[in-house]
């Protein structure tokens, strides 16, 4: 996907997204350990669009004055 498409998903899509991404990228990489590693292309393609969806939330962020910290 690209990142315009990302920036016109709402937060918590975004977020939903992540966590689907990061679940299935688990999987494949449980899957890889004991077969041949299907196509390494769409790992990467799953990762990068993981760290696009994450600079689209963090950007508006920053954008809305937070930075972005958890601590308080």
């Amino acid at each position: 996907m690209k990142v315009s498409e990302f920036r016109q998903l709402p937060d918590e899509d975004l977020e939903i997204e992540i966590r689907k991404r990061h679940q299935s990228l688990f999987q494949i990489r449980l899957k890889s350990a004991n077969e041949e590693v299907q196509r390494a292309g769409d790992l990467r393609e799953m990762r990068r669009d993981i760290a696009k969806m994450k600079t689209v939330l963090r950007e508006r962020t920053v954008e809305h004055g937070g930075t972005g910290n958890q601590e308080a």
